[in-house]
């Protein structure tokens, strides 16, 4: 049977429970992680070279940002929660997950309007690079943790450092034997690892690690200003306006951003993991209205807002339970953390059910 690239998106969708898992493991396991997503987003390079050579299609070209999106995610939300108290913080800190996922989903809401109104939608070659930057500065910061939980010696930190390095090393090499134009990904991905390793030589892992998450975060947010500024130009004076920044403000902005503050509050076996597959649903849930927006199907407003209104009721329900202590000896709080994402679940049923033959003649 040959192996296809959607093949291979679909394998490293269903493999993330792995990696997820791990994160929450002792710096032995932390370092078995780290190999485990970097096969993953090796794959991720090798689907698209597969890609190119298949040719596009539209399962592929919407599975493949989903896949990406839910790598991030994924890898990502456990680790706003895993305190260092060395540190004296989360490993990425709440705000910064907060910006980075705002500004993906805002982009995802602002996409199926854009592709509603047959408006373009510049991507930048920053925005292009935006997810590689995030998997190799997350796996570098991943590193840095495992080797302060694990007393790693300085040097040895160094050496397994420049390990990474090898893979777009050879890249170069062998274009410049073969006399090929030098790849930008393979540059990039160069001069972003040699500067993850003079971080740390300069600043250690706490600083460092922090240095890097901050410029993932700056980066995310510049590659969403050309999105804003092409909505901003496509419905400026257009009916449905306030219907459309109503969606963007719920579905873009509020659901997500309650999800994120809930993680980490509840200490409950299984509790963060319910968290994170709402998040995940959501997150799928946007790539797939992103299709139906290509077709000029047009997501209905009423249904939108009851699904984000009773998200937005249980996650914030929970948050303020929380907050105020108002527990009464019951676990009300894991209750509407469940409610809210059965919620996400039952809508993301409804939804593909609806459009199922949309969907499968994509296949």
């Amino acid at each position: 049977m040959k192996i296809t690239a959607n093949m291979m998106t679909i394998a490293r969708i269903v493999l993330m429970p792995i990696p997820g898992y791990l994160l929450y493991q002792d710096a032995n396991l932390l370092f078995v992680c780290i190999l485990v997503i970097a096969v993953l987003g090796i794959t991720d390079y090798f689907d698209g070279i597969m890609a190119r050579r298949e040719g596009p299609t539209v399962l592929g070209s919407l599975l493949d940002p989903i896949a990406d999106k839910i790598f991030i995610a994924v890898i990502y939300l456990p680790l706003c929660e895993r305190y260092v108290p060395e540190w004296g913080r989360t490993v990425i800190p709440l705000w910064m997950i907060a910006i980075i996922f705002s500004r993906d989903f805002l982009v995802t809401s602002l996409r199926t309007g854009l592709s509603l109104h047959d408006a373009p939608m510049r991507t930048s070659t920053l925005a292009k690079f935006k997810t590689a930057i995030q998997m190799i500065g997350i796996g570098y910061i991943l590193f840095f943790l495992a080797a302060h939980l694990s007393d790693m010696d300085a040097n040895l930190r160094i050496g397994l450092l420049c390990v990474p390095m090898i893979i777009p090393l050879s890249l170069i090499v062998y274009r410049l034997v073969k006399g090929k134009k030098q790849g930008l990904r393979s540059v990039t991905m160069i001069a972003l690892m040699g500067a993850a390793v003079l971080i740390f030589w300069a600043a250690g892992t706490n600083l460092a690690g922090y240095l890097i998450m901050a410029g993932i975060t700056g980066l995310t947010v510049i590659t969403g200003l050309s999105y804003l500024s092409d909505a901003w130009s496509a419905f400026r004076g257009k009916p449905g306006l306030m219907k459309e920044i109503g969606r963007f403000i719920l579905d873009g902005l509020m659901v997500p951003l309650v999800f994120l503050f809930l993680i980490g509050r509840y200490e409950m076996v299984g509790m963060s993991a319910l968290i994170i597959l709402a998040f995940t649903l959501e997150l799928a849930i946007g790539g797939l209205g992103n299709l139906l927006a290509s077709q000029k199907i047009s997501p209905r407003f009423r249904w939108v807002a009851l699904k984000s209104s009773l998200q937005i009721l249980f996650a914030g329900g929970a948050l303020a339970i929380w907050y105020f202590d108002l527990s009464f000896g019951i676990p009300l709080g894991e209750i509407l953390i469940a409610c809210a994402t059965t919620v996400t679940a039952v809508f993301a049923v409804i939804s593909l059910w609806r459009h199922r033959s949309r969907y499968l003649s994509q296949i």
